[in-house]
């Protein structure tokens, strides 16, 4: 069977395009070394969008930001490890590459987690948002308000 030259045209065309979305899909896939979700970002996106607003407190629920899908989360300090987030979070943190010093200390981490223990997490640079002014420990429901005021330094901290 052989094919005619508009059938070789169409299946070479379908065969060029094949290889355009694979090499389309390589380039667009992350190479951070931090996990990267459809949501990341979103806390510190809301927040910007209420400090345009010019407000200086705000209560922001993680569950309502990052979607209803993740039902925990913990706050993650700078100097946490690897081994750390997992023994407190039963979390895998290997993809944050955090090394020997653990999280940067201009780092902190929204971890998320689902209900089939999925879990993400969101890096946040402290000086936009310190989630570590107040000492939180283990997982809290995501529904729960995080109260948030604006600092000094023209940044945001977790409240107490």
């Amino acid at each position: 069977m052989r094919l005619s030259k508009a059938g070789l045209g169409i299946v070479a065309a379908v065969v060029v395009a094949w290889i355009a979305v694979l090499a389309l899909i390589i380039a667009l896939r992350p190479t951070g070394t931090e996990t990267r979700f459809e949501a990341a970002g979103a806390l510190e996106q809301a927040v910007a969008g209420m400090d345009e607003d010019g407000l200086n407190v705000v209560g922001l629920s993680p569950g309502d930001i990052y979607g209803e899908e993740w039902i925990a989360a913990a706050v993650v300090c700078p100097f946490a490890t690897e081994q750390g987030i997992a023994q407190t979070y039963e979390a895998d943190a290997s993809e944050l590459n955090l090394g020997t010093e653990g999280v940067p200390e201009d780092t902190n981490y929204l971890l998320l987690r689902d209900a089939e223990g999925g879990q993400a997490f969101d890096r946040i640079d402290r000086s936009e948002i310190d989630l570590c002014t107040v000492p939180l420990q283990g997982y809290f429901d995501s529904r729960v308000m995080l109260p948030l005021g604006k600092t000094q330094e023209g940044g945001w901290a977790l409240l107490g």
